[in-house]
Parts: C-alpha cells; sequence; structure tokens
C-alpha cells in the first residue's frame, strides 16, 4: 500500500500570552503531520516539541520526521507492526518523543478510519461516556488579571486550580489571595530552584496551602524533592523528570510522595503514554493527564484515550482548551473543557 506522507508547522496566535518560569509564549510551537493512503483517506498527527523539557525545536522534529517518516509510514499498515517498530526502536524514540507523537498520532488515525473504529475501540479501550472534568491552570500574571481569569473559572464552575510560581513571593502571595478559598490548588516551579532549602522557605511564606508542587527543582533531583516533600508535607508532580518507564524506578523507593504528569507528546504518543500510566500503577505512583500549552483538539482527543486506559481515575486533567486560547484550532469542532458534550466524540 502506498503512503502520503507530509508535515509542517501549525501557527496559531493565542488570544492571551501565558508566562511561567521556564517560557513564555504567546502563539502555537506545533507540529503537524498528515498521512493518506491510496484510497483517499487522511490521518492527522501533533507534536509539541518543548526544548526545555525534551531537548527538542522543531529543526529537530522535522530532522527526525525527514530521516524516519517514510519508514514508519510502511509500517503502518496493521497495529501489531506498528508495536513492534516502537519497541525497536524504542532509545530512538526517547531522543525524540514529540516527532514520533505527531506522526504515531496519524498513524493511529488513518489506522481507525480504514477499520471505521473510534481510537479506543481500535486499541481495545473502553469509550468514554460520560464528560470529564478539567484543572483550572493559571500562568505568572498580574493579580489583578489573576482574579479576572479565576472569577471566569468559577463562573464556569472549575474548582480545581493549578498555579505557576514566578519566583517573587510577594506578588505570588497576592496573585493566590485572589484564587477562591474553596478551590483545591497545586502550583508549578518549572523547576525554578537549585536546591530543596530555598524551595521550602519560599513556599512557606506563601500563606496559601498547596496540595501538591509541580518541579520544584532540577529535573531529576530526588534527593532535593524528596526533602520537599517531607518539610512542606506535600506530594511532588513530575514533569520535565518524568518522560518514560525508565524513570520511574528513580522514584520508587518514595512511591507515595510522588505523582507523575503524563503529557502525551513530551511521552512519545498514546501507546507509550499508556504503558507509562500502567508502569505507574505498577509502582504505587499516581498519575495526572497533562498538556502543553497551546496544543490543539488533536492531543487533547489522544490524551482522553490515555484516561481510558488507565484502571485508577487520574488525580487530574490539563488542557483542552481549543479555541479558547488559541485563535485557530486545527479541528472543526474545537475541543474545550466547558463544553456539555461528550468529549469523546471524534
Amino acid at each position: 500500500m502506498a503512503f502520503s506522507f507530509r508535515y509542517g508547522h501549525f501557527d496559531s496566535p493565542m488570544r492571551f500570552s501565558f508566562k511561567h518560569a521556564s517560557a513564555e509564549r504567546s502563539e502555537t510551537q506545533n507540529v503537524i503531520v498528515s498521512l493518506s493512503d491510496d484510497k483517499g483517506q487522511t490521518g492527522y498527527g501533533e507534536g509539541c516539541p518543548r526544548e526545555y523539557v525534551t531537548g527538542e525545536t522543531s529543526q529537530s522534529t522535522f530532522s527526525f520526521l525527514e530521516k524516519h517518516g517514510h519508514e514508519i509510514s510502511e509500517v503502518s499498515t496493521k497495529l501489531e507492526t506498528f508495536r513492534g517498530w516502537i519497541e525497536k526502536n524504542k532509545y530512538l524514540i526517547d531522543k525524540n518523543p514529540s516527532a514520533f507523537c505527531a506522526i504515531e498520532l496519524a498513524v493511529l488515525d488513518l489506522l481507525g478510519q480504514r477499520k471505521n473504529l473510534e481510537l479506543e475501540p481500535l486499541l481495545g479501550l473502553p469509550l468514554l461516556k460520560e464528560p470529564v472534568t478539567y484543572t483550572a491552570v493559571l500562568g505568572d500574571s498580574s493579580p489583578k488579571k489573576t482574579l479576572a481569569i479565576s472569577l471566569a473559572y468559577q463562573l464556569y464552575g472549575f474548582s480545581d486550580f493549578k498555579a505557576k510560581l514566578s519566583g517573587n513571593h510577594v506578588r505570588d502571595q497576592k496573585r493566590f489571595a485572589k484564587l477562591p478559598k474553596s478551590a483545591t490548588l497545586r502550583v508549578d516551579a518549572n523547576n525554578l530552584w537549585t536546591d530543596a532549602d530555598t524551595c521550602i522557605a519560599y513556599c512557606k511564606r506563601l500563606n496559601r496551602p498547596f496540595w501538591a508542587i509541580e518541579e520544584p527543582v532540577q529535573a531529576f533531583n530526588v534527593d532535593a524533592m524528596h526533602e520537599i516533600a517531607n518539610e512542606l508535607n506535600t506530594k511532588i508532580i513530575l514533569d520535565e523528570s518524568c518522560l518514560n518507564k525508565e524513570h520511574i524506578f528513580l522514584y520508587s523507593q518514595y512511591a507515595g510522595q510522588f505523582i507523575a504528569n503524563i503529557r502525551v507528546s513530551k511521552c512519545g504518543g498514546i501507546l507509550r503514554s499508556i504503558d507509562l500510566a500502567k508502569h505507574c500503577s505498577t509502582f504505587g505512583i499516581d498519575v495526572i493527564l497533562g498538556a502543553h500549552v497551546g496544543e490543539t483538539s488533536l492531543l487533547t482527543r489522544a490524551a482522553l484515550a490515555v484516561g481510558q486506559s488507565m484502571q485508577n481515575r487520574p488525580l487530574a486533567r490539563e488542557g483542552a482548551y481549543g479555541k479558547i486560547l488559541l485563535k485557530q484550532d486545527i479541528s472543526e469542532p474545537s475541543v474545550m473543557v466547558w463544553q456539555k458534550r461528550n468529549l469523546a466524540a471524534r
């Protein structure tokens, strides 16, 4: 069977900029893949290369697709053959997870169309029958803007909040004072500190309880994260510090203190994200299904399938902002957090 394989940037301005300790973003940085067969059917996929997360750039993603895209297309006629290629090329995907994610989503989309199956039945998973709940995510915005955004979230019924830390504790105190007192809160430092003591002192001055902190120190600094968890009596969420199954062994000694933030793009696609979630469960590590800022509906849809594979529900879900954040989305309709319909619809 002949395949036509294409890839390129998807460029869309955001309706508002989003800032955190590692980056500030006002437009998308997404790579889109299309894979067509000789019957005219086309599957689409997306990857979000983030240099500060996986070391990938748009250029490295394009280089991977140029070198391996046609080879992967040739093994995508059957799901079993495709899985076999993934297993044989594990280390290659480890170095290029977002690039592989883009083509994997396109392959699975095309396979589903050819078999007339939704994504979940294609993978042997149950269909999503009920709408899911997402977290309200707040960037490092001013106290005034934080208040406005949090009021909008409350209007739509959000009660679970995630807020980025700025590194300025006075500013963060003012920002967090604008959040609803009844909301559950977790914070994200984006590797802000180099040591545990500085993080602990900072967080104790916030005067706002939170149940978890994400990436407080440099990635993979297990000892510092363990110390922070003990001193603050909080959970540690792993993002940059957890990209694949091998990383889970680093945290197994203190499994109860850690939560894995699984983002489909940074983890190398749907199939690897499903395997990672199962691996976390084996070690007693809970999971949050995360998202990169600026993801389109393609990755929102992909994360829903990962959730359907999990025996225990994820502690939280992020993303699904669609045209709430992006001026343009890759699909119509755009899949968004407060749509009152079944998000499993294709």
